[in-house]
């Protein structure tokens, strides 16, 4: 039974681990960020295969984002930049600043778990943890 408990805790751990990693890659500044009533564009959708190669697009048109570092980009094609903001713990991305030809928009991510969930389930003394997007 300990021997159970123990890799319980060792997988749970893991499978926590795993979800921090998951949550600083490109893949947490992906998805749906809302604008408040009246702002210029009601939303953008940023999308992409890796940090190299992320784009954002609204009903205004779309640009490739170019990474400087530190959750910020360049929106090309717009002469501006796109500056994400995160939860406390600095490990989910929740929130975008935006400067872009003379306008300052500040969004809010529509699912700030970039659509990730985490289900645990023990079945016979063992655990299982099922990742869905």
């Amino acid at each position: 039974m300990k021997k159970g408990l123990l890799s319980i805790l060792f997988i749970w751990i893991a499978v926590i681990g795993a979800q921090a990693q998951q949550d600083t890659s490109y893949k947490s500044f992906l998805g749906t960020y809302y604008f408040s009533a009246g702002s210029v564009i009601p939303s953008i959708e940023v999308a992409g295969d890796s940090l190299k190669a992320m784009s954002l697009s609204s009903e205004a048109g779309s640009s490739p984002l170019e990474y400087l570092g530190n959750d910020k980009f360049t929106i090309t094609n717009y002469n501006g930049t796109a500056e994400f903001k995160r939860t406390d713990s600095g490990k989910v991305v929740n929130a975008v600043h935006i400067e872009a030809m003379g306008y300052i928009l500040d969004g809010t991510k529509a699912n700030g778990t970039n659509g990730w969930t985490w289900s645990l389930y023990i079945s016979h003394e063992h655990l299982y943890a099922v990742m869905k997007k």
